[in-house]
This record gives C-alpha cells, structure tokens and sequence, in this order.
C-alpha cells in the first residue's frame, strides 16, 4: 500500500522480530492519517495491529470524535502450529480478517477480537481448502478463545510524524 501511494519502502524486510515490528509499524503510521486501523499480518510470527490506543490496546472501532488518542501498535503472536500441521496457507489471512470482523461485529474487545481472528486463520492453515470447510461459530468462538492459553500480546508506541 506504502509504495502505492508513492511512500519510501524497504526493498528487503528485517528477519529479526523487534526489528520487523518496527518497520511494519512505520510503514503503517502514514496508513493511519487515513484509515481507523491497519492489521499486518505476520505469517507464522502472528499479526501487529496498529492504531489509536485504548485500554492498552489499539480501537477497532470508529468512534464519532476526531481520533484524539496516542498511535500504537500491538502485535499478537500466532498460535502454535507444527509446520507438519500446515497444508494449505491460501486462506489464512482471509479467515483470520474474517474472524477479526466477526468480534467487532459481536462487540468484542480488541484482544478477543484478535483472537477469534488467529484462531480462524490456524484452522484454516490446517484444512486442504482455503477456508476450512469446519470454520463456523461453533469452532471459532469466544469460549475457545478463553480456553486457550495466549502469550501476552507487546504494547508499541508509534512516534507522531508532520502532517
């Protein structure tokens, strides 16, 4: 999106995780002079969700004020799975979109959210469809996403820029 619309990229991302945080939430913080939220999906390291802060978390959703709320970024590590597990990584990041929208939708907080999201796109990565045919709300809910033990998702601050 970044080179898109004419902004500076790196022809080569960084391979160690606190540096590519770092740059995913860079690139991200020009996206957010225009957008409420961006979600960069990480692949097997998880996803960082950038955004206003709220509650120590970033907000999904719009709110009726002008976004008056310090930019972070926060990012959630994918849930263990085997490389063995994995046969199919096409509709990963549909599914865990879709299970994202599915918590805003239902109200949910941000973490939950998040959650039901990872949780949609580990299904997926172990189906031989692109989305697994077993994804509905009985798979993927919050009750699962309670009884799962999650590592701590990490807190970023994203530095203001001139506008």
């Amino acid at each position: 999106m970044n080179k898109t619309l004419g902004l500076l990229t790196p022809t080569e991302l960084p391979s160690d995780l606190g540096e590519l945080l770092d740059c995913a939430s860079a690139l991200s913080r020009p996206l957010l002079e225009h957008l409420q939220c961006v979600v960069v999906t990480l692949g097997p390291l998880g996803v960082l969700v950038c955004g206003e802060h709220e509650a120590g978390a970033v907000r999904l959703r719009p709110s009726k004020h002008r976004r008056d709320g310090r930019l972070c970024a926060v990012h959630y590590p994918a849930m263990a799975l085997s490389p063995a597990d994995i046969v199919n990584v096409s509709g990963a990041g549909d599914s865990l979109a879709g299970g994202v929208m599915v918590g805003i939708l239902q109200g949910r907080n941000t973490d939950d959210s998040v959650r039901l999201g990872l949780m949609a796109a580990r299904l997926s990565l172990s189906s031989p469809h692109p989305i697994a045919p077993s994804l509905n709300t009985d798979s993927v809910n919050l009750e699962r996403v309670c009884s799962q033990i999650w590592p701590r998702p990490t807190l970023l601050w994203l530095e203001e820029t001139d506008q």
